[in-house]
C-alpha cells in the first residue's frame, strides 16, 4: 500500500512524461461517463463444474454473493468402475451428477449447459472405444440420445437448460475422429433435440472450440459453413479463450472481428456469444487478468464461464478455484478471487458505462455508476506489470464542472491463491487528482508486487 501511495502522490495532473508515453504507446483505457449501457448482468459470472454433486454442500452465500447464474457440466472425471459414462455401459452415475449440478444452478435462478461428450465419456476412451458414427454405425449414439433425452423430461430439467452439443471437438482428448464424422454428430444431436416436440425449445449451443476462432482453422471455416448448408445453427456461439496471453487470438476483441468475417462469408447468422471457458491454465489464474478479461465480455455483451483447471474430486468442488476448504470437517472460505467476484457482482451496480480498452490490449476496465452517485471501475492487467492510466471522459455528463478535483478511494483485490482466505479487499487509501477540459486521468501502477492484483477506483459525482 505505501508503494501504490507514494507512486500516487509522485503523479501531477499537468502531462507528465508517464501521462504523454501512456497516450503515445496504447497504454490509456477510457471511461467515457456519457455512454450509458443499461444495467450490468453480471456476464462473467459463470463457472464450469465446481458444485458438488451434493446438494447444499457449499453454502448459499457463496454463491449469491458473486451472483453465480451461468454453469455448465457433465459429469466428467468419475473414473471409478460403474461410473465412466455411455459408452463403458455405465450411463447412470454421470447423468444424476449432472441432474445434481443442474438442481443447483436452477436454486439460484441459473442457466446450466448440459455436456453431452461427458455424460457419453470422452475422458475415459482408450483405442478399442467406438466412437458415435464410427464404420457409419450409428445405433449406440442415437440409443444414447433417447436415453438423454428422455431423462432430461422425465426430469424436468427444461428450465434454463442448453445443451452444448460436444465440447471441444478440435482437441484431440475429447474427440479422435475426423472433422467430417464429428460434423455428422454435430447434426444428428441437433436433429434429434429438434424432432423432440418436448426438447425443440431447448437452446442448442456450439461449437465450444478449444481454439478461438481464425480464418484458417477447418474447424471454424467447415462448422461455419457445414451449419449453413445443413440447417444446423447453433442458438448461441460457444467457443473458449484458453491460450496464452502472446497469443494473438486469444482475445474476445480479436475473435469478434473473425466472426463478423463469418458471417459476412457463410450467410450464418448472427447469435449471442457465449465464452464458456476464460481464464487458461496459467498466467490468467490471478485477480488482474480475471478483471481484464470481464472487461472484454462486458464490453461484446458475451456469457462467460470461468474455466476450471482441478481435478477429479476437486472439479467438482470450489466454485471453480473461488473457495477453499482443506477438509471436509472444515468450513468453506473465500479467496481472493471470490471477492472479486463478489465487488463485480455487488459494487459495480446501477448503470454501465462504455469503455476502451488499452491499444496494447493488456489493460482493461469495466465501470458502473451506481445509484448512490459513485463511480467504480474495476481495472485490471493481463500477464504484465508496468504503468498504465486511465482516463475518464464527460466529466460533464454528471453535471461537474469542466475543471475541478476528484478524490479516489482505491481498493486492492489481493491474490494469494485457491487455498488462502481472503476478507475483502485491500484499502489503497485515496488521493485527490485535478483535472481539466471535462476529463480526469490518472495511472495505475502494476508492480512486482502486485502483478496478481485487480483494482477498483471509487469517486462520487
Amino acid at each position: 500500500m505505501k508503494f501504490l501511495l507514494t507512486s500516487l502522490l509522485a503523479y501531477s495532473v499537468t502531462a507528465s512524461p508517464l501521462d504523454l508515453e501512456n497516450r503515445q504507446t496504447g497504454r490509456t483505457a477510457i471511461v467515457d461517463l456519457a455512454g450509458r449501457q443499461g444495467a450490468p448482468q453480471q456476464l462473467a459470472s459463470g463457472i464450469i463444474y465446481g458444485t458438488p454433486d451434493t446438494l447444499n454442500q457449499i453454502p448459499d452465500n457463496f454463491y449469491t454473493g458473486p451472483k453465480l447464474k451461468y454453469f455448465r457440466a457433465g459429469g466428467a472425471q468419475l473414473f471409478n468402475v460403474g461410473q465412466r459414462g455411455w459408452h463403458w455401459g455405465e450411463y447412470g452415475p454421470r447423468f444424476q451428477s449432472t441432474l445434481s449440478n443442474y438442481q443447483t444452478a436452477r436454486k439460484y435462478g441459473g442457466e446450466f449447459q448440459l455436456l453431452v461428450h461427458d455424460i457419453w465419456g470422452t475422458d475415459t476412451t482408450n483405442s478399442s472405444t467406438f466412437w458415435p458414427g464410427d464404420n457409419g454405425n450409428w445405433a449406440s449414439y442415437d440409443a444414447f440420445l433417447n436415453r438423454l433425452i428422455a431423462d432430461i423430461k422425465a426430469n424436468n430439467m427444461l428450465p434454463g437448460l442448453k445443451i452444448d452439443i460436444w465440447n471441444e471437438a478440435d482437441n484431440t482428448i475429447f474427440w479422435k475422429r475426423p472433422l467430417s464424422q464429428y460434423l455428422e454428430t454435430w447434426k444428428r444431436t441437433y436433429q434429434r433435440f429438434r424432432a423432440d416436440g418436448i426438447t425443440r425449445a431447448i437452446p442448442l449451443i456450439g461449437p465450444s472450440h478449444a481454439a478461438e476462432p481464425t480464418e484458417n482453422n477447418p474447424w471454424w471455416t467447415e462448422f461455419m459453413q457445414y451449419i449453413v448448408a445443413q440447417n444446423v445453427i447453433p442458438d448461441q456461439y460457444s467457443w473458449h479463450i484458453l491460450a496464452a496471453a502472446t497469443n494473438p487470438v486469444s482475445d474476445l476483441q480479436v475473435n469478434v472481428v473473425t466472426m463478423d468475417s463469418f458471417f459476412a462469408r457463410y450467410g450464418a447468422p448472427r447469435r449471442s456469444y457465449c465464452i464458456n471457458e476464460y481464464i487458461n491454465a496459467g498466467e490468467d489464474r490471478v485477480n488482474s487478468a480475471n478483471v481484464w478479461h470481464m472487461a472484454r465480455l462486458e464490453r461484446y455483451n458475451a456469457t462467460g464461464l470461468r474455466a476450471n483447471w482441478l481435478s477429479t474430486g476437486e472439479l467438482h468442488d470450489f466454485l471453480a478455484e473461488l473457495v477453499y476448504r482443506p477438509n471436509a470437517q472444515s468450513p468453506y472460505q473465500p479467496n481472493g478471487q471470490w471477492q472479486l467476484y463478489n465487488y463485480y457482482a455487488q459494487s459495480m451496480t446501477g448503470t454501465k458505462l462504455a469503455t476502451t480498452g488499452s491499444g496494447d490490449r493488456a489493460f482493461d476496465v469495466f465501470a458502473a455508476l451506481g445509484s448512490d452517485r459513485k463511480v467504480r471501475i474495476l481495472a485490471g492487467v493481463r500477464a504484465q506489470t508496468g504503468n498504465w492510466e486511465i482516463e475518464v471522459r464527460n466529466l460533464g455528463a454528471l453535471g461537474l464542472p469542466a475543471a475541478g478535483s476528484i478524490t479516489i478511494q482505491t481498493r486492492g483485490f489481493d491474490d494469494p491463491g485457491l487455498r488462502s482466505v481472503v476478507n475483502g479487499p485491500s484499502n489503497r487509501g485515496t488521493y485527490t487528482h485535478t483535472y481539466s477540459g471535462g476529463v480526469l486521468r490518472f495511472p495505475v501502477y502494476q508492480t512486482q508486487v502486485d502483478a496478481k492484483t485487480a483494482w477498483a477506483f471509487e469517486f462520487n459525482v
